[in-house]
């Protein structure tokens, strides 16, 4: 299933909690620190379903018959690696810019521990039967599989509780509604990444 521009916007108008300075922030799909990038994880989602680009960005999955997109499909041959660049050049020569969340980077990680089953079932066959469902799964769902980036690291030849508080990332007290922190900035792109079942 490929969603759309719309679709996608919608699925993120779902009362997550998301905060900037300090301040809630009711709706990430207009919120003005926000907006750009929803505007054009948006504009990602509709070339799939365009005349002109739906054979680059999208393919028929073999078992479900289902348009499915190419960036976060398990790529298995020279060939399917060919059509991730093709679709990330149609994205970016869209948008006219430069993004870094077109669709294939951080479930590209996944396909990794894919690779290394044989590793996972010497721990746990489980993880390497819930690996197996969630590339599946990415692939056909669609979702903004994201990242998230930690604060710097500080004086690696120091302890964390020797550093300088406000470097590193620090819980400066707790609540009721959560945890309030302060120190180098957390960026994650989970504040407008979709969730799915």
């Amino acid at each position: 299933m490929i969603r759309t521009g719309a679709e996608y916007r919608e699925s993120i108008r779902d009362g997550r909690r998301v905060w900037i300075d300090e301040e809630r922030v009711e709706d990430v799909a207009s919120h003005p620190a926000l907006k750009p990038i929803v505007d054009i994880r948006a504009r990602i989602y509709d070339p799939a379903h365009e005349e002109a680009t739906r054979e680059r960005m999208s393919y028929t999955d073999v078992e479900t018959g289902e348009r499915c997109p190419v960036g976060p499909k398990l790529p298995l041959s020279k060939e399917d690696w060919h059509a991730k660049r093709l679709a990330v050049d149609t994205v970016l020569d869209d948008i006219g810019g430069i993004v870094t969340r077109v669709g294939d980077e951080t479930v590209g990680e996944m396909w990794s521990l894919f690779d290394g089953q044989d590793v996972l079932n010497e721990i746990d066959p489980a993880y390497s039967e819930h690996i197996r469902h969630h590339v599946h799964h990415a692939a056909l769902a669609d979702p903004f599989h994201v990242s998230a980036n930690t604060d710097p690291k500080g004086d690696r030849s120091r302890r964390p509780q020797d550093q300088d508080p406000d470097v590193l990332l620090h819980v400066v007290r707790e609540t009721d509604n959560g945890i309030v922190v302060r120190g180098a900035k957390f960026e994650t792109a989970a504040a407008y990444a979709t969730r799915r079942s």
